[in-house]
């Protein structure tokens, strides 16, 4: 559904997203594929919304399907219905998952998907894009899959999720922890330079509450949007931890410790 700096960058590599190793990205999020749903309250909350923007269609791709959570709804959404992910074990458990709903299962990637031209009538995405390497590819491929007046119907992070992570890490180091999005200009900029219309776009600031910043790391741990292993408890070292929890400190609110995610809610349509 989805580079080597995930969310949180444990291994402070402030490599762009270009140079960001494919397999690692599949590896990551097949090893959380049994972990996901524990983490993914942000996912599920984002991929609702997006839904309210999906009408039925015939052939539907999911892109970036994961666990399979959204499956069911999407195939009431189409008479046929494609799940596509990067990450073989994702694709399993989704099919396990779905085992009585008929999906045709494919392992591909957003950049060279495994699609006829024009044989799809509409393609559902959410918060997988910021992993491609290339949006402008990504958008490429999805448009030529599209049959002429479809839709595809996306989200995806932009710069500023996680500031209060981000902020608190400062506490230890001037590193680069936190995976660099893009911006909502930088974002509007590369569909404007798609052969693409932008119908709706909205950009919205998703925020979720926590205990303690560890719980925060421990949910991006289990949706694999990190990039090494309880390094929270283990190889991080203790005194770490503790200077980033008393850095969050300052972001706590009587809902818990603030983690903002903000979230670009696009809809394109390909031009007849």
């Amino acid at each position: 559904m989805t580079n080597e700096q995930f969310l949180l960058n444990e291994n402070n590599n402030s490599a762009p997203a270009s140079a960001i190793d494919k397999d690692k990205i599949s590896s990551a999020f097949s090893n959380s594929a049994s972990s996901y749903d524990s983490g993914a309250a942000l996912q599920r909350r984002v991929g609702n919304k997006l839904l309210e923007r999906q009408q039925r269609v015939n052939q539907l791709v999911d892109l970036g399907t994961g666990p399979g959570y959204f499956t069911s709804a999407l195939a009431d959404k189409s008479s046929g219905l494609i799940g596509v992910d990067i990450a073989p074990q994702m694709l399993e458990f989704a099919k396990a998952r779905n085992h009585h709903i008929d999906v045709n299962w494919l392992l591909g990637d957003a950049e060279s998907l495994p699609l006829d031209t024009e044989s799809v009538d509409g393609i559902f995405s959410s918060l997988m894009l910021q992993w491609v390497h290339d949006l402008s590819k990504a958008l490429s491929e999805a448009y030529r899959v599209l049959t002429p007046g479809s839709e595809f119907h996306f989200s995806t992070l932009l710069d500023g999720t996680l500031y209060e992570l981000a902020s608190a890490w400062r506490q230890v180091d001037d590193l680069q922890h936190i995976n660099s999005f893009l911006t909502e200009l930088a974002l509007k900029e590369v569909i404007e330079q798609s052969q693409f219309e932008l119908t709706s776009y909205t950009n919205q600031a998703e925020v979720l509450y926590y205990d303690s910043a560890l719980e925060l790391m421990r949910d991006l741990k289990a949706i694999g949007a990190n990039n090494t292993a309880a390094k929270s408890q283990g190889l991080m070292g203790r005194s770490t931890l503790r200077k980033i929890q008393q850095g969050y400190e300052v972001f706590r609110t009587e809902r818990g410790l603030s983690a903002t995610y903000q979230v670009a809610y696009c809809s394109l349509k390909k031009p007849v």
